[in-house]
C-alpha cells in the first residue's frame, strides 16, 4: 500500500478503533492503579556515604631512603580498597550491624554478601580523596555499614603495615638464628680442618701444582748458582797451585803457618754465621751447615797444634806474596758459598720431594679447603645480609609505629541525607502511566482488527474487490446523538479523573511508600 491508501484508510481504523474505547479505558486504569499500588510498595533507599582524604606523603620516608623498606603506599591503599570489599570482610560487616538478624542459612548469606557488594561503591581519584557509599531502606543501618567500611578501613591500612613489618621481623630473626648457627658450624670445620692438616696447607702463592712447579724451578736455580760455584773452585785451586806463596822464605814453623790458614776460614765462617742469623734461626739448616764446618775447622786445627810441638819461629825478611793471599781468600769465600748452596740445594730438594710424595693428598686438601672456605665465605655474605635486613626490618616496624608514613583525614563523616536517594518514584509513576494508556490504545487497534467493520462502499469495493450498487443510510434519533455525546463527556471524564489520580499518586507518594514500608514491616514482625 502506498502512503496515500494508508491516509485515506486511516479515518476507517480510527473509527473502529473508538468503538472499543470503553475496554480500552478500563484496562488503563487497572493498570494504572496496580502499576502505582506496586511503586508504593518499593521501599525508600537511602545512601550513606563519607570522604576520606588518605595522605601518603612524609617528611620521615625521605630520611630512610637507603636504610628501610619504602612500601608503596599508594598500592597498599588501593590493596585495602579491594580488602574491605572481600566476603570475610562483609560477613563480618553484616554480623557487626545486624544486617545477618533475618539469616537463617549459608545460602541467604551468601545472598545477603552479594546485595552488599553490589550496593556498596568504593572509588578513590587522582586526590587520594576516598569515597565509601552505601545504599540501603533503612537509614541507620546504611550509616552503620558505611562507618563499619570507614574503621575497617583505616584500621586494616595501619594494621597491615604493622603486621606486615612484624612477620618479616619474625621471619627474618628465624632464618638468622639458623645461618649463625651454619656459620658458626662452617668456622669450626674450617678450623678442624686446617689444625688436622697443618703444615699441608696451600699458601698464597697458588695451587698445589703450582707451588711445586715454583719448588722445582728454585731448586734448578740453586743447582745451577752451586755449578758455578764448583767451577769457581776448581778453578781457583788450578790457579793457587801454579802460584808461589812468598818471595822469600816464611815462617820455618809450619804448626804456626798451619793454625793461621784455619784461623782466617773459621774468621770468615764466623762473619757469614753472624750475617745469617739476622735472617733466620739458628735452626734454619744453612746456619746449622756453617756451624758444623766451624766446628770442624776448629777441630783439624787443633789436630794439627796438638801433632806437631812448637818450635822456634825464623822469618824471613821478604813478604808473603799478594797475590797468592788473595787468591786464597776468594778460595775459602767461594768454599763458605759452595757450603751455603750445598745446605739450599738439600734443604730445596727435600721440599721438593715432599710436595711430590704429596702429589695424591695435597690437591686434594686443596680441594676440600677451597669447598669449606667457599661455604663459610657464602655463609657468611647470606648472614650479613640477612642482618642488613633485619635492622632495616626493624627501622621500617619503628617508622611505621611512628604513624607518619600515612595519614587520614576525614573529610566529611559517615552521614545519610534525611530524604531518600531514591527511588525515583515520579519516573515509575509517569511510566505506569505512560504504559497503562499504550495498552488501552493497542487493545483497541487488537479488537478492531480481530472484529472489523465497514463504514463505506469505498471501503467494501477496496477489500474484497466487488462493486457497491448503493448506500442506504441511517438517520440518527436526537437519542442516539445524546447518547453518543453523553459517551464522549464520560470517556473525557474518566481520562481527567486518570490524570488527577496520576497527580495525587506523585504529589503524595513519598508518605504512602513510608506508610506502605511500615505495614509490611509490620505484617512481617
Amino acid at each position: 500500500m502506498d502512503l496515500a491508501a494508508i491516509l485515506e484508510s486511516l479515518p476507517w481504523v480510527l473509527r473502529g478503533c473508538w468503538r472499543f474505547r470503553w475496554p480500552a479505558v478500563g484496562a488503563a486504569w487497572v493498570l494504572c492503579l496496580v502499576g502505582w499500588a506496586y511503586t508504593l510498595t518499593v521501599p525508600n533507599m537511602y545512601e550513606a556515604s563519607t570522604r576520606l582524604y588518605v595522605d601518603t606523603k612524609s617528611t620521615l620516608r625521605p630520611l630512610l631512603e637507603g636504610l628501610a623498606v619504602n612500601p608503596d603506599l599508594t598500592s597498599d591503599v588501593n590493596l585495602m580498597m579491594r580488602a574491605i570489599l572481600s566476603r570475610p570482610t562483609l560477613e563480618r560487616i553484616a554480623r557487626d550491624t545486624d544486617l545477618d538478624l533475618e539469616i537463617h542459612d549459608q545460602g541467604d548469606l551468601e545472598g545477603l554478601v552479594d546485595r552488599l557488594l553490589a550496593s556498596i561503591h568504593v572509588s578513590k581519584d587522582r586526590n587520594n580523596i576516598l569515597r565509601i557509599a552505601y545504599t540501603h531502606s533503612n537509614s541507620e543501618a546504611a550509616l552503620a555499614v558505611v562507618s563499619a567500611l570507614l574503621n575497617e578501613f583505616i584500621e586494616g591500612s595501619l594494621g597491615a603495615n604493622r603486621t606486615d613489618a612484624k612477620s618479616a621481623e619474625v621471619f627474618l630473626e628465624g632464618k638468622l638464628r639458623d645461618y649463625e648457627l651454619r656459620l658458626n658450624e662452617s668456622e669450626q670445620r674450617l678450623a678442624d680442618f686446617k689444625k688436622l692438616n697443618v703444615g699441608m696447607m696451600p699458601g698464597e702463592g697458588g695451587d698445589y701444582f703450582a707451588r711445586l712447579q715454583l719448588e722445582i724451578d728454585r731448586l734448578e736455580m740453586v743447582e745451577s748458582r752451586r755449578n758455578l760455584a764448583r767451577q769457581r773452585r776448581d778453578e781457583l785451586v788450578r790457579q793457587l797451585e801454579g802460584e808461589e806463596p812468598v818471595f822469600g822464605l816464611m815462617s820455618s814453623d809450619p804448626v804456626a803457618s798451619g793454625a793461621s790458614g784455619f784461623d782466617s776460614q773459621i774468621a770468615q765462617y764466623e762473619q757469614q754465621l753472624t750475617e745469617m742469623r739476622l735472617r733466620f734461626t739458628d735452626t734454619h739448616p744453612d746456619i746449622v751447615q756453617i756451624k758444623g764446618i766451624i766446628e770442624d775447622l776448629q777441630a783439624k786445627k787443633a789436630e794439627r797444634v796438638s801433632a806437631q810441638p812448637r818450635s822456634s819461629q825464623t822469618y824471613s825478611a821478604l813478604d808473603a806474596n799478594p797475590v797468592y793471599q788473595q787468591m786464597k781468600m776468594q778460595h775459602s769465600q767461594v768454599e763458605v758459598d759452595l757450603a751455603e748452596l750445598n745446605a739450599q740445594y738439600a734443604s730445596q730438594k727435600t721440599l721438593v720431594r715432599n710436595l711430590k710424595q704429596k702429589v695424591d693428598t695435597i690437591p686434594d686438601i686443596e680441594a676440600e679447603l677451597s669447598r669449606l672456605t667457599r661455604d663459610h665465605q657464602v655463609t657468611r655474605t647470606q648472614y650479613s645480609q640477612l642482618l642488613v635486613r633485619l635492622e632495616s626490618a626493624r627501622l621500617s616496624e619503628a617508622a611505621e609505629e611512628s604513624k607518619s608514613d600515612i595519614k587520614f583525614q576525614i573529610l566529611d563523616p559517615p552521614s545519610v541525607p534525611v530524604k531518600p536517594t531514591g527511588p525515583n518514584r515520579v519516573l515509575l509513576e509517569t511510566g505506569v502511566l505512560i504504559v497503562g494508556l499504550g495498552a488501552g490504545v493497542f487493545l483497541t487497534i487488537a479488537l478492531n482488527f480481530i472484529w472489523p467493520v465497514f463504514f463505506s462502499a469505498r471501503q467494501l469495493e477496496r477489500v474484497f474487490g466487488i462493486s457497491v450498487l448503493g448506500v442506504i443510510g441511517v438517520d440518527r434519533a436526537d437519542i442516539a446523538q445524546g447518547q453518543a455525546r453523553l459517551g464522549a463527556f464520560l470517556l473525557t471524564a474518566s481520562m481527567v479523573c486518570l490524570l488527577i489520580t496520576y497527580g495525587l499518586v506523585v504529589v503524595f507518594s513519598d508518605a504512602g511508600a513510608n506508610m506502605a514500608g511500615q505495614l509490611m514491616s509490620v505484617v512481617g514482625s
